[in-house]
């Protein structure tokens, strides 16, 4: 009973920085999806129970009970689909339409909890790189929406099936990198890899000045604090000057 509360208190206290190695260790496992779609079904099913875990330590939980967790039953049920039905019919390839909802649901119901203060430094950068992930995620299933219906997107073919490429692609372009494997033909692909790339940079000043702003209280409270320790020191002369009032007046009697 002991070890189980002890448990319940080490996950209560890190949830944000489970749910950031455990988005992590999906992404890398997500490779596995474009060859094996019921793999891709069963990584979809711990996003959900992750969603369920911890987003609504990162979220505005009303917006989270209203809109994240009815959309991502929606994705579930296409991912579902995506796994064992036909490979070929349109309705099996409507997971990236609904999990470019899912992922702007996140996105929104992330941002408005955004600008509250944290008093926990891990976490605070846990939740920015899970903001910053599912920014990623976001744009690769736009970027694999526009590679369906526009001509010649990329420099080069991509399959459907390959949403690990897009997410590779998303995650250059996020991070200004730009390697040249794949660089996108169509101008309206390229003005939302300009549009992707200016987000990954304003996102990290976003943070960075959130983590500023949030020392600022702290260091006031310092300062303070130092002012009173430093108050004791100028009345000691006060007390310094009683004996020689008292032999003045001695002397006078």
């Amino acid at each position: 009973m002991k070890s189980k509360w002890l448990r319940s208190g080490f996950f209560a206290r890190h949830r944000i920085v489970i749910l950031m190695w455990a988005l992590i260790a999906e992404m890398l496992a997500s490779p596995l999806a474009d060859t094996h779609p019921r793999v891709g079904a069963l990584l979809g099913f711990v996003v959900l129970m992750m969603v369920f875990a911890g987003i609504g330590q990162i979220a505005n939980p009303a917006r989270v009970r209203r809109v994240v967790l009815p959309v991502a039953g929606i994705w579930m049920i296409a991912r579902l689909i995506e796994a064992f039905g036909n490979p070929h019919e349109p309705y099996a390839n409507l997971s990236p339409v609904v999990g470019l909802l899912f992922s702007c649901s996140i996105l929104w119901a992330m941002f408005d909890h955004f600008r509250s203060e944290f008093r926990n430094f891990r976490n605070a950068i846990a939740e920015a790189f899970i903001g910053y992930l599912v920014i990623a995620t976001a744009y690769s299933q736009l970027y694999w929406i526009m590679n369906r219906f526009v001509d010649h997107a990329f420099n080069q073919t991509i399959p459907s099936t390959q949403a690990g490429t897009f997410l590779y692609f998303s995650m250059v372009t996020l991070t200004s990198v730009g390697y040249g494997g794949i660089a996108p033909l169509n101008p309206y692909v390229r003005m939302v890899a300009a549009l992707e790339s200016m987000s990954g940079v304003f996102f990290v000043a976003v943070v960075v000045a959130r983590l500023v702003s949030s020392y600022k209280p702290k260091a006031q409270g310092q300062h303070h604090s130092r002012v009173d320790e430093a108050e004791p020191s100028t009345q000691e002369p006060n007390f310094e000057r009683e004996p020689v009032e008292t032999v003045t007046v001695l002397s006078a009697c």
